[in-house]
């Protein structure tokens, strides 16, 4: 998004934001690596003994594993949720932008008799 002096007027390119949309999906991907091997230290609990402090330690070990896991989770989420929005922004910008220019070539059409299609397409 760019702003323009201090008109309060600004610029919002789509694609740009689909990139920021695919970037928010490449981190979420990469959350997932530490979540698996968080996943995998709880796997197994650790055997320290058979003494009140090291069962004290591995009761505190899973625990901790158990919040992060949470932790990263709930990170991919509001990541995974980041993106979704990203995307619909895009995707309004989009629409908005293809109906302005809609709206430009009908007021083209009437003014010079001249049918335009699309953008892409040509003369009828």
């Amino acid at each position: 998004m760019n702003v323009e002096g201090n008109a309060g007027s600004y610029e919002v390119r789509p694609g740009d934001v689909e990139a920021l949309a695919d970037e928010l999906a490449a981190q979420r991907e990469a959350v997932r690596l530490p979540a698996d091997r968080i996943a995998a230290l709880g796997a197994h609990p650790l055997e320290l003994g058979a003494f009140a402090e090291a069962y004290a330690l591995r009761d505190a070990h899973a625990a901790a594993v158990q919040r992060m896991g949470q932790l990263t989770y709930a990170v991919a989420v509001a990541i995974g949720f980041a993106e979704e929005v990203a995307r619909a922004v895009a995707a309004g910008y989009a629409e908005a932008d293809e109906a302005a220019a809609q709206a430009y070539r009908s007021l083209a059409n009437r003014a010079a008799g001249t049918v335009y299609t699309s953008r892409r397409g040509g003369l009828e």
